[in-house]
């Protein structure tokens, strides 16, 4: 279990009345994991939403018989992942690697969710705070992908 002052300490948790971080504290649990770690696996069922505390973390994904991934996303001190957890069919869809020893908050998505039907101003809280943090990650992928499509492009062929 996370203490209220851990939370308060991460701005994603920053929306949130004390109450509700008391409520909150007492679904969420502080792991620990070392370099090269995974803390999920694509496919597998979406059962925590995670904050990053301290390290970094890398969102990949791998096709079978791949050691490297493909590096779709980081996330360092505060950065939200595991969103798949708030939507069917409850499903990771990328592998969460550990770049660096890292602690992450990992908030039970069922024991969240039920929490929210019970208490509709904390599931209102947490959407707007998601919404907010995909939004400015949809602004950055739409710019990113502008960039790319602005891009000369050089294709080279070489003979045989």
């Amino acid at each position: 279990m996370a203490t209220v002052n851990e939370l308060k300490d991460l701005e994603f948790f920053g929306v949130f009345s004390e109450t509700h971080l008391e409520e909150l504290a007492k679904i969420v649990e502080k792991k620990s994991y070392k370099k090269n770690a995974h803390v999920y696996e694509r496919g597998d069922r979406a059962k925590h939403l995670f904050v990053v505390d301290k390290g970094l973390v890398s969102l990949r994904r791998f096709e079978p018989g791949d050691d490297v991934g493909i590096a779709f996303e980081m996330r360092d001190s505060g950065g939200l992942f595991g969103a798949a957890s708030f939507m069917e069919p409850q499903e990771y869809t990328l592998t969460a690697v550990c770049i660096e020893d890292s602690e992450v908050m990992a908030v039970d998505a069922d024991k969240l969710a039920e929490l929210c039907k019970n208490d509709p101003a904390v599931g209102y809280e947490l959407m707007l705070k998601i919404a907010q943090i995909y939004f400015e990650r949809y602004k950055i992928a739409k710019r990113d992908l502008h960039g790319m499509v602005q891009a000369p492009t050089v294709i080279a062929a070489l003979p045989g």
